[in-house]
């Protein structure tokens, strides 16, 4: 039996969504005040496959689970280069929820 997977946009919507429920507890307030005012003409929410970086802070096997999850990256594009505020593992699978977060240091 294959797995029911959430289509990547509708993935991609639920981690943004769990970074702007979670922002304010995990990044400093300027960091929250600064995407806040400059997100919508500079925001960029980004969807890729997962790197290699994933293995070493989970239990993800790349290779097995490719399909299952996507990285979704929320940031903005600034003059000095982009700003990252959140690289996030998702699964895809409705039937396996895992959400995980590395935040901007």
């Amino acid at each position: 039996m294959s797995a029911r997977l959430s289509s990547i946009e509708e993935a991609t919507q639920q981690a943004y969504d769990i970074f702007l429920e979670l922002a304010g507890d995990n990044l400093t307030a300027e960091d929250v005040e600064l995407f806040d005012s400059q997100s919508e003409e500079f925001g960029f929410i980004e969807d890729s496959v997962p790197d290699d970086s994933w293995h070493t802070l989970v239990a993800y096997d790349q290779e097995a689970e490719a399909e299952h999850f996507i990285q979704v990256s929320v940031g903005l594009e600034v003059a000095q280069g982009d700003v990252i505020y959140a690289k996030i593992l998702i699964s895809r699978d409705l039937d396996a929820p895992f959400c995980h977060i590395v935040w901007k240091q």
